[in-house]
């Protein structure tokens, strides 16, 4: 018989009659362990056959749920048990299931006034609100007194890679804040300290979440919509997009505009988005730069950089071309360079 054919089986592990030291003794004096599942008793506990607690089917085990239902299940708790808590406490946590989503539907409903849900600007502003939600969310959990241990479970945890809509971010927020507020309370201090940071913590937070509707009111003013998309204009070219909001709001000044969205209608800015995307940040760096960073940085108005621009880009795609040809890579590049000028 071959080596491989006398390879042992793995171990497998009988819920009937466990093995491993824990289970020793059942049912007197053994202590459950809660990772173990009879109904999967080969892969539920990684220690398996050297596990130190027991593994007997007839122990009573907690259901381990998500933080979605720890959450939901707290709620059902404090509901229950509303009748028999401090009346302040009560007060407060009603707070934290209604203010947050009272907020949530405007900020909803000033959203759908202004776009329709699905499109990038919709979702590049619910990106926006979810991480701005966690953050204030993180900053409830990190007022805990086990706040260490968060932490550090949440530096373990993968980074989400789902998107999270609005409904279950704020769902997650109450959540956690109501968290924050049991193990506040379950603290070894006299109830009017208790309820005093409790409620100076609590209105803080929810202070910071109703600040999310004047936030979202501000991006979705025109002035802030056309920043935005003075910035985008740049592409790859970053370090160029405060110079070029510079220019643009400098110039809606100079012309008593009302707002730079109408210099962001004129021909000069048209033809510069158009040229922006063939600027090759690598085209600007170095020595041998055509036209410097520097020069373009200090342009006066959006016409002189707009003619920095298309020097540096019609350079570098000259430069490119001729060393396409002299590679013999490129036999028409005399139709290829007139495309790129008529492109611009």
């Amino acid at each position: 018989m071959s080596s491989y054919a006398q390879k042992k089986e793995p171990f497998l592990v009988n819920p009937e009659d466990p093995r491993n030291p824990g289970s020793l003794g059942h049912p007197i004096g053994c202590k459950p362990c809660n990772k173990y599942k009879p109904e999967r008793p080969n892969d539920s506990c990684k220690h398996a056959a050297t596990c130190s607690f027991c593994h007997g089917k007839d122990h009573e085990r907690p259901k381990h749920r998500g933080q979605r239902g720890r959450h939901a299940l707290q709620r059902r708790q404090f509901l229950e048990s509303r009748d028999v808590l401090n009346d302040q406490l009560v007060l407060i946590i009603d707070r934290i299931y209604k203010e947050p989503h009272e907020i949530m539907d405007e900020i909803k409903r000033r959203l759908r006034d202004e776009y329709t849900p699905g499109t990038p600007e919709w979702d590049r502003e619910v990106a926006y609100l979810v991480g701005e939600i966690a953050n204030i969310g993180d900053k409830a959990q990190n007022q805990r007194p086990d706040n260490a241990r968060v932490r550090k479970a949440r530096a373990e945890q993968p980074p989400e890679s789902s998107q999270v809509d609005l409904e279950s971010r704020c769902k997650w927020y109450t959540g956690t804040l109501h968290l924050m507020v049991r193990k506040m309370w379950d603290e070894h201090q006299p109830e009017d300290k208790k309820l005093e940071d409790i409620n100076k913590i609590v209105t803080e937070s929810l202070g910071l979440f109703k600040a999310l509707v004047d936030t979202l009111t501000k991006r979705l003013e025109p002035s802030f919509r056309s920043e935005e998309t003075v910035k985008a204009a740049v592409v790859e070219n970053a370090w160029l997009a405060e110079p070029l909001l510079e220019l643009v709001q400098k110039e809606a000044s100079a012309a008593s505009l009302p707002s730079i969205q109408q210099v962001l209608e004129n021909e000069v800015w048209k033809e510069l988005k158009v040229c922006l995307p063939r600027l090759r940040p690598e085209a600007t760096e170095g020595e041998k730069a055509t036209v410097s960073r520097k020069s373009m940085s200090s342009a006066e108005s959006l016409e002189e950089l707009l003619r920095l621009v298309k020097d540096c880009v019609d350079h570098d795609a000259a430069g490119i071309l001729g060393q396409l040809v002299a590679l013999g890579r490129c036999e028409r590049w005399t139709s290829i360079s007139s495309f790129f000028r008529s492109a611009r």
